[in-house]
């Protein structure tokens, strides 16, 4: 198994323009993944913070093409391991295609399981957000 990348496909009933709104936006990002803040421009920094304002993990953002692509680099807060983190958005008839990737992790990184098993619960999150107006609550949120 490759462990140095993570690529993570789900698809939503939504609008590309609805679905980047939704990545983007201070109280939906706290409500589906964590205390994300960032102005989501290019060389604009990204980070996330605890409840209690401890920083969690830090980025820049690298690429954003509001609808399509958003990316940044991600390192959590006292690690030396740099990753990328990569949101691609593909308009469907009736729904949004979004690729999540995540590359760049060492070999048998510690970093790699946590996030290949975070990835489909907070974009399920969202998917769930997005289609019904409730986010789901998993043990490691809020």
């Amino acid at each position: 198994m490759d462990d140095t990348t993570i690529n993570y496909v789900i698809y939503i009933a939504a609008t590309p323009e609805n679905l980047w709104d939704t990545l983007t936006n201070p109280e939906a990002l706290k409500k589906n993944w964590g205390i994300i803040e960032s102005q989501w421009t290019v060389g604009s920094a990204v980070s996330e913070v605890s409840e209690t304002g401890r920083g969690l993990w830090k980025g820049d953002v690298l690429e954003s093409e509001r609808p399509r692509l958003l990316s940044f680099t991600f390192q959590v807060i006292g690690d030396v391991e740099r990753t990328e983190v990569r949101f691609e958005l593909s308009a469907r008839e009736s729904f949004v295609g979004l690729t999540v990737t995540q590359l760049g992790f060492q070999p048998n990184s510690k970093l790699f399981q946590a996030c290949a098993r975070a990835w489909p619960e907070i974009m399920s999150s969202f998917k769930s957000y997005i289609e019904t107006g409730r986010s789901l609550r998993f043990g490691w949120k809020h």
